[in-house]
């Protein structure tokens, strides 16, 4: 998949009630990323979560809507996310003002739902 779309980071796939939850950063198909471990002999190289970091994908799926780059951070900054709206148009650049897809480099649709 990584080679096939050009990603480096994970995409944000996980269709949930039929949307794409933002909070798929913190882990897709009911997973916790957060609560990953690291197999026997290996639980030196196992860092404690911060729960202060802040991270955003460098990369996200191309197609017409695809959801933005994941991210997560400290629930003080991020206490509620939404959805990835994928049907949201936004590439009208003949419009006076023009109305432009803003979240990444490429978008030609879809927004993030915060409400």
């Amino acid at each position: 998949e990584t080679i096939k779309y050009d990603a480096c980071d994970e995409n944000n796939w996980d269709v949930i009630d039929g949307t794409y939850p933002l909070s798929n950063a913190c882990g897709q198909l009911e997973q916790s990323y957060q609560d990953y471990t690291c197999p026997e002999g290996s639980e030196h190289m196992q860092c404690e979560v911060d729960m202060n970091m802040e991270q955003k994908a460098t990369t996200q799926a191309n197609w017409y809507g695809a959801p933005g780059p994941l991210f997560c951070g400290p629930k003080s900054k991020h206490p509620f996310v939404g959805y990835w709206d994928y049907s949201h148009m936004c590439d009208f650049p003949w419009k006076d003002p023009p109305e432009l897809c803003m979240d990444y480099p490429g978008q030609r649709g879809g927004q993030a739902v915060n409400d």
